[in-house]
């Protein structure tokens, strides 16, 4: 009986082959005998390709919503998912980012009892943190938020809660890193979802979504605006499909699309006011062209007048 040693395990040779064919046939690994019999077998293709693996490792490396340490060892189970040659290629080429200038080490476990706490049907409390002028984290009220949590979305370089603030009949946006002492109410349970997106809860939920710029809220507008040819790559990279777009001249359009009217749609529109028309719904243009005034007379103020801005929140 001939027997083949490997790393000081010994294996008969007719085993060896009916247990790759096993993994084979019946557990579906792509292992292939190399072109040389006397190389052996070896693993033709992986869970994930190489291009998968430096696509997720990216995507944790430039998140802002994990600590230095968490992305790092979160990179290193990714890329034990791929071959020793693959390990070391995507170290050679995925540089590490700069050292995030927050403590970010309480996201995980954010996630975590949020996570919990939409498995049990149960509310969450927490504080919710601003900075003050020594870049201190200060909870901005006193008493802790009580919320029914739905669903976690990353939204640009952050992760945001998707809840009902019980104060209030609508859904609301939280982020995660700015969320202090969260806990679950083990005696709470959560409001229906129903209640604020209809039945058919998930398609509701992620219109809500797509509808929120800069993740806050508002009541749904139909928004219809002039714009010149040129911008409208940059509304189909906001928002998709949604946007309709029609042809008014040589060199301009008319785009609507439905979205939520609150502060994130002025901060939107702000940022290509020399660009972007509104032109209904009225209530948008008049309060974006009393914004616009406000920003102009705080300019013809003197530079010693306090600023009149009030911080926008979430809920």
């Amino acid at each position: 009986m001939s027997s083949w040693i490997r790393g000081g395990i010994a294996a008969e040779r007719k085993s060896i082959c009916r247990d790759i064919n096993i993994l084979r046939d019946e557990c579906g690994f792509d292992i292939t005998l190399s072109a040389d019999n006397k190389a052996g077998f070896y693993l033709a293709s992986r869970p994930f390709e190489d291009w998968e693996l430096k696509f997720l490792i990216d995507a944790v490396l430039s998140s802002r919503a994990l600590s230095e340490k968490d992305a790092c060892t979160l990179v290193d189970k990714l890329k034990r998912l791929g071959s020793k040659a693959s390990r070391e290629l995507l170290a050679a080429i995925t540089p590490l980012p700069p050292k995030p200038a927050a403590d970010k080490r309480l996201v995980k476990y954010g996630i975590d009892t949020v996570l919990k706490a939409i498995r049990a049907d149960r509310q969450i409390a927490f504080s919710y943190l601003t900075f003050d002028a020594e870049k201190q984290p200060t909870p901005r009220r006193k008493e802790a938020y009580h919320v029914s949590p739905y669903a976690l979305v990353r939204k640009g370089d952050f992760y945001y809660l998707i809840c009902n603030y019980s104060k209030y009949d609508n859904l609301s946006f939280y982020r995660l890193d700015r969320m202090g002492r969260i806990e679950m109410l083990p005696d709470t349970k959560r409001k229906p979802l129903r209640d604020f997106v209809g039945t058919h809860e998930r398609t509701g939920l992620s219109d809500f979504v797509h509808h929120a710029l800069y993740s806050f809220t508002g009541d749904d507008v139909q928004l219809r605006l002039e714009v010149p040819a040129y911008e409208i790559s940059d509304l189909i990279d906001t928002f998709g499909n949604e946007v309709t777009i029609k042809k008014t001249g040589e060199e301009s359009c008319e785009a609507r699309i439905t979205v939520q009217d609150g502060p994130g749609l002025y901060f939107w529109l702000l940022q290509r006011a020399d660009n972007v028309k509104v032109l209904s719904p009225a209530s948008v243009r008049n309060h974006l062209v009393a914004m616009l005034k406000t920003m102009l007379a705080q300019y013809e103020a003197p530079t010693d007048a306090p600023s009149k801005r009030k911080e926008a929140e979430h809920g």
